[in-house]
């Protein structure tokens, strides 16, 4: 059930991400044609899109952790023994997990004072500070529970010898 949850929860967050994306093409077109036919570009285009781009990144992670999409370089790892292929994942996983975690609630801790003082960006539209740190820490935040149940799943596999990926994924 809780497997069943995570997915829908990664589901939403690799849409809502899309959805940002969309933002940024249509914002950074808008002003370009703004710019080009009017002599007005969108205001504060450059922050909206440096802004969008957090979600962008932030959101997927937890999905991409999920499927093993990271770029890995496994040129030496491949000729080592299974265990130690594993045990060297865990670690990997441990130190990321590890420094994305204390970025993530750095960052969201920063919140409740900007909430506080009503802290915005300098600007036209004077966005508020507040809504992409917590848009970053909840990205971050699904990644690093994906990246604990990634290392339950490669300890135990280490243990017993073998992957049982394509079994649990039955289950689930």
């Amino acid at each position: 059930m809780f497997r069943i949850f995570l997915d829908i929860v990664e589901k939403l967050s690799v849409g809502v991400a899309n959805l940002a994306l969309t933002l940024m093409m249509l914002i950074v077109t808008g002003s370009v044609i703004g710019r080009t036919a009017l002599n007005y570009p969108i205001p504060d285009d450059l922050l909206l899109v440096g802004l969008l781009m957090v979600v962008v990144i932030a959101f997927p992670l937890a999905h991409i952790q999920r499927v093993n999409g990271h770029i890995a370089v496994t040129i030496i790892s491949d000729l080592l023994p299974f265990r130690w292929r594993q045990l060297q994942i865990i670690i990997g996983n441990i130190l990321f997990g590890l420094f994305l975690g204390v970025m993530g609630f750095v960052i969201f801790s920063k919140v409740p004072r900007e909430l506080a003082q009503d802290l915005y960006y300098d600007g036209q539209l004077e966005i508020r500070t507040w809504p992409m740190k917590t848009m970053f820490a909840i990205g971050i935040g699904l990644f690093v529970l994906q990246i604990c149940i990634s290392i339950y799943r490669d300890f135990r596999a280490m243990m017993l010898g073998f992957d049982q990926t394509d079994q649990d994924s039955d289950r689930d």
